[in-house]
């Protein structure tokens, strides 16, 4: 590897082809860019100064002398190009009535722009990605065949703009433009990893997304064919088929494969090491990615090609869950491809569907949801392997998922009861909302309506039936205890429906809703109306009666799941620690840290002891400032550098003091894993209740 400070304009004149890489992302530099180059070109040709450093880029050679491989660098070089031919198209056009202009259009197309002299059609001297090319070579023909949406066009059409109104002449600008260095740092050793240069430049200050740093790690050190290849037959089908998700989807990816979900911040590291852990080779990897992005399409498209799967699938996408797709990726790729048969994929995606329902309505915690949904497969899988696929797969996943604990565990009958019976209904996530009495009206229609989109047209609303502000009329007809009622019920389940009238007439009395053109008798929202079209008042009782009608119904969709599988012995479900719970009258046994090794212990002291030990493993530095600061309060008083009563030295200099209770010993924790960044489900304890 070599370096060196060149013009940048020698370099364009000195190249044959500059290959911009297809793994490298679209071209993307904005208007913005764009004005802080052309400002800093107008400066130096105003106060006259010698140079302007232009950034660094990274090459190495093609197959012919004169070729160039970019490695880092496309923006700037794209940019220059763009300037360049900006310039050779208002020479074009402004030649003629420029008055001692000695820079020509030929002059810059023959020199900076083409290769006049090769015997290929294609003489274009930049060859970027397939999407930008296109665009590219458009600009060198008839401007109404522009590709106007191009970030390529906009910026080209900018740098026109500027050049057509600015206060130097053309060649001042082009004096300028000569004026612009690059430092070039040539990969001329076979010891030069190019993707480790290319990581170690880009490590900060530029904004390559995950998909952008996986898809270079992939591709980078291909022969050209080869990235070709990659590129049309796998990379943009990818990108097509997860609608340029592809970072979400590398991360929903590896959560399959190690079943847990990477930290977003931590994506393309995760990739990495599964990939060299992975028994694949690279062919067979981008075969697996394509399979699984091909799910992805079709839950992102509800277009599995079975209906009942595609509803539910749809009505995820309307209540916007997104943790559990990794799960639903593998049970629909393991559909697509014969591994689960039909009816069981079906039970499956409404087991989940009644799953986060549930935890939904009663508004579970969403702490330990990540750590269930990674899982879930994976214990799948191990649990149909050891039992040879003696239990249908839908009855697994009730299984497995009726023996969470804490807040990973489905809500009972009760908790459910409890919370629709007592939940403000109206000022809630309005996805939740409308999710809810779509499903209450929908159910068991042969015909469904299509509210979701109904609600979203304003042709439907979710409307109160007793309104928000009393009239005369509604006190007078509630009674004397109308303002009671109204605090009691106003927001109930019982009181919410949805219509088609207007909601300017929402504060209509209750015989004028019941009886206006599309009012209650008119509804054609069968279950959600019946009571309200029939009843003579609409008081408390009536409010209380549909309360336990929609009720009863909810019980019936979102039923409780039933295992068949009760008397097999597994492996005691550990408590996903969620931050919330004090663990007060519990026994410890043991827990896992991060990963699932189990350690066994049989005290809570020794619980902590261990715990501590594995955060010093993982980075001493947070133990050790703690020790530094003199404090009697807060979890740092409890990590001490001296040895004292009631303490246990965990590392050489740093002791723990024991003598705390569980409620203690969690809250410490906790402030420790935010010091840490450590999930709280990381942790997982293996715990009992003492009676």
């Amino acid at each position: 590897m070599d370096g060196n400070v060149r013009s940048a304009i020698e370099f364009l004149r000195g190249a044959t082809k500059i290959y911009i890489p297809v793994y490298q992302r679209n071209y993307d530099w904005n208007i913005e860019n764009c004005k802080l180059l052309f400002d800093d070109l107008l400066d130096l040709e105003v106060n006259n100064k010698k140079s302007h450093f232009f950034g660094s880029i990274v090459v190495k050679s093609g197959n012919y002398i004169q070729d160039i491989i970019v490695i880092d660098g496309q923006q700037r070089l794209t940019t220059l190009s763009l300037l360049m031919l900006a310039i050779k198209n208002w020479l074009d056009k402004n030649e003629g009535n420029a008055q001692n202009v000695r820079l020509t259009s030929d002059y810059v197309l023959n020199t900076f722009l083409q290769d006049q002299y090769l015997s290929t059609p294609d003489k274009y001297i930049l060859q970027s990605n397939p999407n930008d090319y296109k665009s590219y070579k458009l600009l060198f023909g008839n401007e109404k065949f522009y590709d106007k949406t191009s970030n390529i066009t906009l910026n080209y059409n900018y740098f026109y703009s500027l050049i057509d109104n600015m206060k130097i002449s053309i060649d001042q600008l082009m004096n300028s433009i000569q004026k612009l260095q690059f430092m070039v740092v040539n990969l001329n050793s076979p010891e030069d990893d190019p993707q480790l240069i290319f990581e170690s430049l880009n490590s900060t200050g530029v904004a390559l997304t995950d998909a952008d740093k996986i898809r270079n790690f992939l591709l980078m050190n291909e022969e050209l064919p080869e990235q070709d290849k990659y590129f049309q037959n796998y990379w943009q089908p990818l990108e097509e088929n997860t609608h340029f998700e592809v970072s979400k989807f590398f991360r929903y990816y590896l959560t399959i494969k190690n079943a847990e979900f990477p930290k977003i911040s931590n994506v393309y590291n995760e990739f990495k090491t599964t990939y060299f852990n992975l028994d694949f080779n690279k062919h067979d990897l981008f075969e697996d990615i394509n399979d699984y992005s091909n799910t992805y399409k079709m839950i992102l498209e509800c277009n599995t090609g079975t209906k009942k799967i595609d509803m539910i699938l749809n009505r995820f996408l309307e209540l916007n869950v997104t943790v559990i797709r990794p799960f639903i990726m593998a049970i629909i790729n393991d559909f697509t491809s014969n591994r689960i048969v039909e009816e069981e994929a079906i039970k499956i995606v409404e087991i989940m569907e009644k799953y986060i329902a549930r935890r939904i309505f009663t508004k579970t915690p969403s702490n330990a949801l990540n750590k269930v949904i990674a899982t879930l497969y994976r214990d799948f899988r191990h649990f149909q392997d050891k039992h040879q696929s003696q239990y249908k797969d839908s009855e697994v996943i009730t299984y497995l998922l009726l023996k969470k604990q804490g807040s990973g565990k489905v809500p009972t009958d009760e908790e459910l009861i409890r919370n629709l019976k007592n939940n403000d209904w109206y000022n809630i996530n309005s996805s939740y909302r409308s999710y809810l009495f779509e499903r209450l009206e929908n159910h068991n229609h042969i015909e469904s309506l299509s509210i979701y989109e109904g609600l979203k047209n304003k042709d439907y609303s979710i409307e109160h039936i007793m309104p928000q502000k009393l009239s005369s009329d509604w006190k007078k007809a509630l009674g004397i205890n109308y303002q009671t009622i109204h605090d009691n019920y106003v927001n109930s389940l019982g009181n919410l429906t949805i219509t088609g009238y207007n909601s300017k007439y929402s504060n209509r009395s209750f015989k004028e809703k019941q009886n206006m053109e599309k009012g209650f008798k008119e509804s054609h929202f069968v279950n959600l109306n019946k009571l309200p079209a029939r009843s003579e008042n609409w008081r408390e009782t009536e409010i209380i009666e549909r309360t336990n009608q929609l009720i009863n119904a909810a019980i019936e969709i979102w039923s409780f799941p039933k295992s068949t599988i009760q008397e097999v012995r597994e492996e005691k479900e550990l408590f996903i620690y969620d931050g919330n719970e004090t663990f007060s009258n519990y026994k410890i046994h043991g827990f896992t840290f991060i990963n699932d090794e189990y350690i066994p212990v049989k005290t809570w002291k020794g619980f902590f002891v261990e715990l501590f030990k594995l955060l010093a493993k993982i980075d001493l530095n947070p133990l050790v400032e703690c020790t530094k600061i003199d404090t009697k309060i807060g979890f740092e008083s409890v990590i001490l550098k001296e040895k004292m009563k009631d303490t246990e030295e965990i590392i050489p200099g740093v002791y723990l003091y024991l003598i705390l209770s569980n409620e203690r010993k969690m809250n410490y924790i906790n402030k420790l894993f935010e010091k840490y960044n450590i999930s709280y489900d990381q942790l997982s304890l293996d715990v009992e209740y003492k009676e």
